[in-house]
């Protein structure tokens, strides 16, 4: 393959088809893109920089069959060469359906330690967009997350709240007492030590954006990957992360605690996802927003 690579590349630069080569490891949250050609930058927005190093599903969302990705995964195993077709999203946050064709790379010796997935966008049936999710009383994990807020009140059933998420709360009333908001430092690792693995603690810069400077254990599970030093609206898939960026500034805007569930896709399936966000204070305005994240409870 050594001699061939100065050939190829250049090959794949010049096809009009989007050409992705992926380690070849079984967990596709743990398969690296290693490289993109110039079609996969015109079709999606990201440019190689972007894509390279990002996990192989970094272009799912919510509406991304994960049944479709878990069959894709078997016929992978197996050798089983076929196309399958995803909703994927562009940089933008806009969605396209797209055939791919995946197989290993194979080396001349017959052994291979990478994929090669082509890439080539497929017409929505009957040639219409994809149809909203319809809003009902019935939550669904497709559903637009704006709709899921619940601040003070009766949860409904469908979105149930966490034991450790209430007692967080508690705690964060408790510290705040009489005062306005409870301060950053009030909340060291020694009082989080309960619930530490699973908080997020995002500062509010000048200009309005977030960084996360604390990121859980536990959240880069869920989440694909530690986000320490990470900005909110830099974070892909852009659709989820606009929503959560909504939600941390309506943390800041009320001063109040935030009830907001997620639902948060990992390719083969999604997690269904309760969290709390609480404003803290570094000047006697909302400075921090600390977020605790726990795994739905199903009832």
């Amino acid at each position: 393959m050594t001699v061939l690579r100065h050939l190829l590349q250049p090959l794949w630069e010049i096809s009009s088809e989007p050409v992705v080569i992926t380690g070849d490891e079984r967990d596709p949250g743990e398969r690296r893109i290693l490289y993109v050609n110039r079609a996969f930058t015109d079709m999606t927005g990201y440019s190689g920089e972007e894509a390279v190093g990002q996990p192989s599903n970094f272009l799912h969302g919510l509406l991304t069959d994960p049944a479709a990705v878990q069959r894709s995964e078997e016929h992978l195993v197996t050798g089983d060469l076929r196309e399958y077709v995803l909703q994927h999203y562009r940089k933008n946050g806009s969605t396209f359906q797209c055939t791919i064709t995946r197989a290993p790379l194979v080396d001349l010796d017959g052994t291979s330690e990478h994929l090669i997935s082509i890439y080539k966008t497929a017409p929505e049936q009957g040639s219409k967009a994809v149809e909203p999710v319809p809003q009902s009383s019935t939550v669904s994990h497709t559903v637009s997350r704006s709709s899921l807020k619940c601040r003070n009140g009766k949860l409904p059933e469908h979105l149930p709240s966490h034991p450790e998420l209430d007692a967080l709360r508690e705690l964060w009333d408790e510290v705040r007492s009489t005062k306005a908001l409870p301060n950053r430092a009030d909340f060291t690792l020694d009082v989080l030590a309960r619930w530490v693995a699973h908080i997020s603690i995002a500062v509010v810069l000048p200009d309005g954006r977030f960084q996360f400077r604390l990121f859980g254990s536990e959240l880069s599970n869920v989440y694909g990957r530690d986000l320490t030093g990470c900005f909110l609206d830099e974070l892909t898939p852009h659709d989820l992360w606009t929503v959560v960026t909504e939600d941390y500034r309506e943390v800041v805007s009320i001063g109040e605690p935030l009830f907001a569930p997620i639902s948060v896709s990992k390719g083969r399936w999604f997690s269904e996802v309760s969290r709390l966000l609480l404003p803290l204070s570094g000047n006697g305005k909302v400075r921090f927003v600390m977020a605790a994240d726990y795994q739905r409870i199903l009832r």
